[in-house]
């Protein structure tokens, strides 16, 4: 059962440890976050078909599912597949043991940048003797990956990927530093895998790159099914070469118990469902894919990668197979890559010394990759330049950042409406959209013929109000020629003691919104109307 952390929680920042992946599933089934699914489901493209409609029908109502009855699977051997935790900001807020109906997506940004970076609070595993994911032990030539309900995705894919949302542990050969990753892996028989790793960006790369040099097969880890925390750090780009097993452990407010494989020195989680051990050898590769993309294209070409073979399997009774479909926005991982890359560009930026970030978004209807959004208060002319500047110079620089979009402090980055209002008045396209050509970029960009793959344009948009202009009188803070002159002309935001009066007023004026309407019952500016905004522009501590 959950517990939650005592002194190292705080009332601002509670932290809450499930135990383990069958923990976290009650918490949701209690919360009404989730949907089981005891229908006979094919593991051939109809679960992930059933998982893809929830999603695009739903949206952020879509429940986590727990699939019970796969066709060829019969319990009580492996016979159940989960999908869908981090398909909602609610989950997630979940997750970090916030109130999810008093969090905000800011709030929640927060609280997971204080606990990724706050080192003091990392907690590194502990290690046990023993635990429920050796309850079967299989070794050698006995072991089949098919005998788990692997997915097929799509028609159009190389094969069945065991490996969408799981967890990749190695350990660095020489400073002992362990990473764990979520790198795709496709089955190519009962024993082999291929893998994604790119030595030239991953840390996990960087790992086998080591491997590489001495000519010696890499230990490898594949860990299916845990508690929430691992999982969401283990898709999560980090700064520095720090174990995500560690910041997981702050997340939680408690260490995760961790065992002794049974071929290698690496630790996996004792509550784990699954473990795959086994090894990465430097020089094998197999063809791999074509597998739908973070894009929602088939953009990529099956390619030859390196092939993970494994050696043993360890695994619960009635084990639970974790698994995501992807594609098309907005996925599970579109909605982790969002939360934890705005976090990155965040961290970032500020260690490049970019004064002015108030919020960092990367929009989800942009896949969580092709976009960043940051809302700034300018303080020096060619300060949008220096923020994409800043950013297109990070690792994730390969995968994501397509388009970055700098705007001003009274826009919510989050709010693309909000964010195209900006654009469209605050930016002349002849000097604040820059266009740089042929930088290296995301492989899987579909518009990205497949000679010129591994380059793309980008493009930076100052949506900023001008820095340079001059104030002018006509733009007077409080009317023509009256009050402090602005650099630009005010908008007609609520910024008057008359709008603090309306709100207190509202609930006695029995306004109340249609209960049949095309289109969705919130305006673009609703957040304009909160008192201390309505505060903030009238004693002109935002610009107007």
């Amino acid at each position: 059962m959950a517990t939650r952390a005592n002194a190292a929680a705080t009332a601002e920042s509670p932290r809450v440890a499930y135990k383990d992946l069958r923990d976290w599933i009650s918490a949701l089934d209690a919360a009404g976050q989730l949907a089981r699914v005891r229908a006979e489901v094919d593991w051939n493209c109809e679960l992930a078909h059933i998982t893809r409609r929830t999603w695009d029908t739903h949206g952020d109502a879509s429940p986590a599912l727990l699939f019970e009855n796969i066709k060829g699977y019969p319990a009580p051997g492996p016979s159940k597949v989960f999908v869908g935790t981090f398909r909602s900001w609610y989950r997630t807020a979940m997750m970090l043991g916030l109130d999810p109906a008093a969090t905000t997506r800011a709030g929640l940004l927060r609280v997971l940048r204080e606990r990724i970076n706050d080192r003091d609070r990392f907690l590194p595993p502990r290690v046990v003797s023993s635990g429920p994911v050796k309850q079967n032990v299989v070794t050698g030539g006995k072991v089949d990956l098919t005998m788990f309900p692997v997915p097929m995705f799509g028609e159009r894919d190389g094969g069945r990927f065991i490996g969408t949302m799981h967890s990749v542990i190695t350990r660095d050969p020489d400073t002992g530093w362990v990473n764990v990753g979520t790198y795709r892996m496709m089955l190519h028989n009962g024993q082999e895998t291929g893998i994604q790793i790119d030595p030239a960006n991953q840390h996990i790369g960087q790992h086998y790159w080591k491997y590489i040099e001495r000519n010696e097969p890499m230990p490898a880890a594949i860990v299916i099914g845990q508690e929430p925390a691992l999982t969401f750090m283990a898709a999560s780009p980090t700064l520095d070469p720090v174990s995500e097993l560690d910041i997981a452990g702050a997340i939680r407010g408690a260490p995760i118990d961790v065992v002794k494989c049974e071929t290698s020195d690496l630790y996996v989680p004792a509550n784990a469902e699954i473990v795959l051990e086994g090894t990465i050898h430097p020089k094998e590769r197999k063809l791999e894919g074509p597998g739908p993309e973070y894009a929602g294209y088939y953009a990529n070409q099956p390619g030859m990668k390196p092939v993970f073979r494994c050696k043993a399997v360890t695994f619960r009774d009635d084990p639970i197979f974790r698994a995501t479909p992807e594609g098309h926005p907005i996925n599970e991982d579109h909605m982790m890559l969002a939360i934890n890359t705005s976090v990155y560009v965040t961290d970032a930026l500020a260690r490049a010394g970019v004064p002015g970030v108030r919020e960092v978004a990367m929009p989800l209807d942009a896949c969580g990759y092709g976009i960043c959004v940051v809302s700034i208060k300018p303080a020096t002319e060619g300060h949008a330049d220096w923020v994409a500047s800043a950013i297109w110079g990070t690792k994730m620089n390969i995968w994501c950042f397509k388009y970055v979009i700098v705007v001003d402090e009274d826009i919510d980055p989050w709010n693309m409406e909000q964010v195209n209002w900006s654009v469209v008045w605050r930016a002349k396209p002849s000097e604040d959209i820059k266009i740089w050509p042929r930088h290296k970029g995301s492989r899987l960009d579909p518009r990205v013929p497949p000679e010129e793959k591994g380059f793309q344009d980008r493009v930076l948009i100052d949506a900023t109000r001008p820095y340079h202009w001059a104030p002018r009188d006509i733009w007077g803070a409080d009317g023509v020629g009256k009050g402090i002159p602005l650099k630009f002309p005010p908008t007609s935001r609520p910024r008057s003691d008359t709008a603090l009066r309306v709100n207190q007023r509202w609930s006695e004026l029995g306004i109340q919104p249609t209960s049949r309407y095309i289109g969705k019952p919130e305006g673009i500016f609703k957040r304009w109307w909160e008192d201390a905004e309505i505060i903030a522009a009238r004693d002109l501590k935002i610009m107007p």
